[in-house]
């Protein structure tokens, strides 16, 4: 009783907070295995993953309320006020902690919905950890991984803070690890990639044996851009071109520029690594360019 009184004592605290996006550097899959749910049980890919957060930031702002309320307003038309991440994540942290206390949560979206960005699980994330920081809430990582681990797969990563991670299981093991700082270009083609559907199009054919963890690993620690390029892989970026034809063309035409051009995750984003620079020219073919950097 003396933790809510002391947790609804904090109303009109306020919080601005930086949600980064991420990277998939490396993205193996290396089978599936069954998982026990509420529902039932479920299949799940293994992964085995090496992620990169990178200076592409949504902005939050929390603040919090005298009553229970959760509030969520963002500039994005795609999140619905009740079914998003940061809410989902507000509401995990009044369950799971006895808080007595509501929030405002207002989002100001930079990340593409849909991008392979990790930009809604970084939300979620970021309200975690905004709101430890609102109440004084003192949770270790391996009881920040837990709450992670019901909202979403990548959500462990962000709640990491680091800036670079391999992760393993469906994405919710996290191994953080420190690295050179490399400068990316990020270019948004404007397709919207659904998760299910580019699953839907993996086979056994197109995941790779061999592990190149370790090697990237090496080579992100030491800065080896030439090095880094030549092992990174994605599985699911096969089968996310089969998907989606503008995703296709998007990756052609950047190839024009620099031969390293990756997508992220099950895209729709592609990456190039290094200093050269993609024109700004390309948002004339609707693309959205980010220059970023390991965050």
């Amino acid at each position: 009783m003396e933790s809510r009184t002391k947790r609804s004592t904090c109303a009109g605290r306020r919080l601005v907070i930086k949600s980064p996006a991420k990277i998939n550097l490396y993205l193996n899959l290396l089978g599936r295995y069954p998982v026990p749910t509420p529902s039932g049980i479920q299949s799940y890919h293994e992964i085995e993953s090496i992620v990169e957060r990178i200076s592409l930031c949504d902005r939050i702002v929390i603040a919090v309320r005298a009553d229970r309320r959760i509030t969520f307003v963002s500039d994005c038309s795609d999140l619905p006020a009740r079914k998003n991440t940061c809410v989902q994540a507000a509401r995990l942290m009044q369950k799971e902690y006895g808080i007595s206390a509501g929030f405002d949560i207002c989002l100001k979206k930079n990340i593409p919905v849909g991008a392979g960005l990790g930009g809604g699980s970084s939300n979620a994330a970021s309200v975690i950890l905004g709101i430890c920081s609102l109440l004084g809430l003192q949770l270790s990582r391996d009881r920040l991984f837990l709450l992670g681990e019901q909202i979403g797969s990548d959500v462990n990563f962000f709640l990491a803070q680091t800036p670079f991670a391999v992760m393993r299981g469906r994405g919710e093991k996290i191994s953080p690890f420190q690295g050179h700082r490399f400068l990316h270009t990020v270019v948004w083609p404007g397709v919207y990639c659904s998760t299910k559907k580019v699953y839907a199009r993996v086979t056994r054919k197109l995941t790779k044996i061999f592990d190149n963890v370790k090697i990237l690993r090496y080579a992100i620690k030491n800065g080896d851009v030439q090095l880094s390029q030549r092992t990174a892989f994605n599985a699911l970026e096969q089968p996310a071109l089969e998907a989606y034809p503008g995703l296709r063309r998007a990756k052609c035409c950047l190839h024009g520029i620099d031969r390293y051009v990756r997508i992220s995750g099950s895209g729709s984003a592609l990456y190039t690594m290094g200093a050269k620079r993609i024109s700004s020219s390309f948002r004339l073919h609707n693309f959205a360019v980010y220059r970023v950097h390991t965050f």
